[in-house]
Parts: C-alpha cells; structure tokens; sequence
C-alpha cells in the first residue's frame, strides 16, 4: 500500500476518517453516509463524498448556515471568502476558513437567541481572521476571532462623557458567553459580563 487515498465524512463530532483504500484497488462497498449533519446546533442535509475536498465542503457549509442571516450580511460573507492572499496590498492573508465558520456560526446563533438582533460590520484582519463589530451613540462591541477563540473589546461612554473599556477572551464555541456581552450591547445587560 504506497498510497492511500482518504474517504472521510462528517458526523456530530466532527470529521472522521472512514477508510483507507488503496489507489490500485477500488473500494467495493460503499462508504457511510450520514443522513444529516449536525454543525454546531444546525442540522443541515449532509452533502455526501465527492471528489470536492474538505475545505470546498466547508466553504459550502458556510454558505448554508449564513442563509439565516440578511442577504447584505450573507454577501459580506462571500467576500470574505472570496479574499485573495494579498488583499490589501500589504501582503495580508486569506480569511481562515475556520475564523469564517466560527464567524458564521455565531452571528447565526446570537440572530436565533436575540429579538433585538443587529446586523455587524464584519471586516477581514490582516492575519487572516474576522472582526465583527457592533457600534451605537453609547456603546460598541468588538468581537476579533484569534488563534485562541474570540477576543472581546466593549467601549461604554459614561455619564460624564469619560470612554471605559471592557476586554475578555473566549473560546470559539463558548456561543452562551459571547451572546452575554452582546445583551450588555443592546443594554439588555447593564454591567460587563464577567468571565
């Protein structure tokens, strides 16, 4: 067995591998394929082995959980992953696909958890993640994907017109938390979540 070729397909936890075939000799049964898929807290049809890659899977996964967000928001989106390296001209990277799904994922939670859901401003960094940000006359909230998970910046303006900054880390997939310093945007919450 010189080289192996791959087949994986999504499950509730994650990907995984279902057999290593041969290139030399074809795979007589054929492979699983779940009849959904869960993403986060989305099931959504699964799209079954192709010769498409991950990342083109990925990419379509985007794209069909952002279909519960605006049609202005949902075309930021495929900007974003349209990016080439380079964008700015000052050698900046591709968004991450992976900073792109955590993106999506929880504009797509914080829209079905909020009456008072706000479109963001959704902007490429230069190291190849996404920031969303949420500003008003009193408040702003920033949400910067990393490495780590989320980065969280909230400004307030005080009574006596003196700027006090709030900063947090989070995990990618702490959407419970991340919707906390949302609601303290909306003013639903009056103090900043505290961790």
């Amino acid at each position: 067995m010189d080289s192996l070729i791959e087949e994986t397909s999504y499950g509730k936890g994650g990907f995984r591998p279902l057999v290593a075939v041969p290139v030399d000799r074809p795979q007589l049964t054929p492979a699983y394929q779940p009849p959904e898929l869960e993403f986060g807290w989305v099931p959504i049809q699964h799209f079954g082995l192709t010769t498409r890659g991950i990342a083109d899977q990925a990419t379509e996964t985007v794209f069909v959980i952002s279909d519960q967000l605006s049609p202005k928001l949902r075309q930021r989106i495929i900007e974003l992953a349209g990016l080439r390296p380079n964008w700015d001209g000052e050698g900046a990277k591709p968004v991450k696909l992976s900073a792109l799904v955590n993106a999506v994922g929880l504009l797509s939670y914080l829209s079905q958890r909020s009456d008072d859901f706000r479109a963001p401003f959704l902007v490429p960094t230069f190291d190849g993640f996404v920031q969303i940000e949420w500003h008003c006359e009193k408040r702003s909230l920033d949400f910067e994907h990393v490495m780590s998970g989320w980065c969280v910046v909230g400004t307030m303006v005080g009574s006596d017109g003196t700027r006090h900054y709030y900063t947090q880390d989070c995990r990618s997939g702490d959407y419970a938390r991340l919707k906390g310093y949302y609601e303290w945007f909306l003013g639903t919450e009056l103090l900043w979540p505290l961790p």
